[in-house]
């Protein structure tokens, strides 16, 4: 029986790789903004830390210096914090692209599989036919034989029957 070949198996096998490459290229992204979303933690948390550091160095005597050198430090750090927003903001955009490439290359992939089934599917359905016929053929042809031999057989009786 002759096996079954998908003629386009190449670019099904090309497909599948460009969805890996596209499900990769979604995972590094996501990384991306999981490490923002925690470096803009570690922010608000330094920012939460410098408050409370502000707040004990107003009780008592008031270093001027002191006091400046806090209120830059958390200039420096809320800017640090905006820019990781702001990077954040774009890697969204890139999230949503990067997800809609492997949403399309997926679908890509999904429609040479389907066309895959339907062929295999016609394929089996071909072989199957032509195995009933070959069973019918022998089938057929076993009949024949069988009815020649009886056949044969009653001729034979009745030459030795006269």
């Amino acid at each position: 029986m002759p096996k079954f070949r998908f003629p386009l198996q190449r670019v099904l096998e090309l497909r599948l790789d460009e969805e890996e490459v596209k499900r990769r290229a979604l995972v590094d992204v996501e990384q991306r903004r999981r490490a923002l979303e925690d470096a803009l933690r570690a922010r608000q948390r330094e920012i939460s830390s410098g408050r409370d550091a502000w707040r004990t160095s107003l009780v008592g005597e008031i270093d001027a210096a002191a006091l400046r050198h806090h209120a830059t430090a958390a200039l420096g750090i809320v800017r640090k914090a905006q820019r990781t927003v702001i990077e954040m903001a774009s890697l969204d955009k890139a999230e949503t692209h990067a997800r809609a490439e492997l949403v399309e290359a997926a679908r890509a992939r999904r429609s040479l599989e389907i066309l895959r089934e339907r062929r295999l599917f016609e394929f089996q359905t071909r072989a199957a036919k032509q195995e009933r016929e070959q069973l019918d053929e022998f089938a057929g042809e076993l009949g024949r034989r069988s009815a020649m031999a009886d056949r044969e057989r009653d001729g034979e009786t009745q030459e030795h029957t006269s």
